[in-house]
């Protein structure tokens, strides 16, 4: 593998100008000496080559990121608060991007996340009553049951809660079965509503009835977005925790994107194992959760550089307003993406 690298960047390097003295950028007119436009950035590199030469330029690059992206990777999970440390420190181009990182995670995450849920969801929805199957289910798959049936039983006037609830669906085969008759059900209300407010929510009722599928897919879509507004909030809270420093917000917005980059990490991890694992992994699981607290306080301590009695008081009252908020934006996440509000 280092040999064939070696190769790549003997190539790269053989097809590259040997000088760069007294350019033009031909992108905004800049006279220049060096490889980049120091207005607009843009590489000297001339593309009018043979193929050859850009295939192996492209291998170059990629590797160079993928280098560049395994040495941020590993240093974000053994060294808290480094990065934020280094970022700040002008050592930037040797890490790959905080939101970059941000981004990657949070992709690999909701991809498992998706994947968990539609299986959840095909082993509740499809359980067979008369088989005691869906009393098997484990916790996982129970809450994921209850989190169904709330979805579709709202607390409108036209729609009485209690025509769905366990005793509904004696006479059924499972909760899909079960869902399809309260569909029915909303289908004949809807033929004798009048109101177009109350028509447009018993529609989407039973749109929701129909397919529980469609519904978990758009929570977690709106849930995926609102990870995005919690980066700059976290960041607010940890300015005016430390507003007596009177730092700049970016400061803290770094820090929270590298935050949360662990965090999604150890999510990812933690659906990993419980999408793959037959074994009982009770306590690996346990100390997965418990280093994100442990993480965060490290980090405060690395990037603020108080003490630790100060860091652990701050890091209480941060999580408290912070979980604060993330419960409201996920009660609103669901609400919104169910079409109750």
């Amino acid at each position: 593998m280092g040999k064939w690298l070696d190769f790549v960047k003997k190539k790269i390097k053989n097809g590259k100008e040997v000088s760069h003295e007294n350019v033009t950028c031909k992108n905004c007119g800049t006279h220049f000496s060096g490889n980049y436009c120091p207005e607009c950035g843009q590489s000297v590199q001339d593309y009018d080559k043979p193929f050859s030469f850009i295939f192996y330029n492209f291998l170059g690059d990629f590797f160079a990121f993928d280098t560049r992206f395994f040495r941020t990777f590993g240093l974000l999970l053994i060294k808290p608060g480094f990065l934020t440390v280094e970022y700040f420190k002008g050592r930037r181009v040797r890490y790959a991007p905080p939101f970059r990182i941000f981004i990657f995670v949070s992709f690999i995450f909701f991809l498992l996340l998706q994947n968990f849920t539609n299986l959840g969801l095909t082993a509740v929805l499809d359980a067979n009553f008369s088989d005691n199957e869906f009393i098997d289910l484990d916790s996982a798959s129970m809450e994921l049951a209850d989190s169904i049936l709330n979805e579709v039983v709202v607390e409108v006037d036209s729609v009485n809660a209690e025509d769905l609830n366990p005793d509904s669906f004696q006479d059924t085969r499972d909760i899909r079965n079960g869902l399809n008759k309260f569909g029915l059900s909303l289908e004949k209300k809807l033929e004798k509503e009048e109101d177009p407010k109350e028509r447009a929510k018993l529609k989407e009722y039973i749109r929701l009835s129909r397919s529980p599928e469609q519904a978990m897919a758009k929570v977690l879509q709106y849930l995926s977005w609102a990870f995005f507004l919690l980066l700059p909030i976290f960041a607010l809270i940890l300015k005016l925790a430390y507003i007596r420093r009177k730092q700049n917000y970016i400061r803290h917005l770094v820090f929270s994107i590298h935050s949360h980059s662990y965090i999604f990490i150890i999510l990812t991890l933690l659906l990993g194992i419980y999408l793959v694992a037959n074994v009982n992994i009770g306590g690996f699981i346990a100390i997965l959760i418990i280093s994100i607290p442990v993480y965060l306080i490290l980090a405060l301590k690395k990037f603020y550089g108080q003490s630790f009695g100060k860091v652990f008081l701050k890091f209480v009252v941060i999580s408290f307003l912070y979980n604060i908020v993330f419960w409201v934006v996920v009660v609103f996440v669901f609400l919104n993406a169910l079409s109750i509000i």
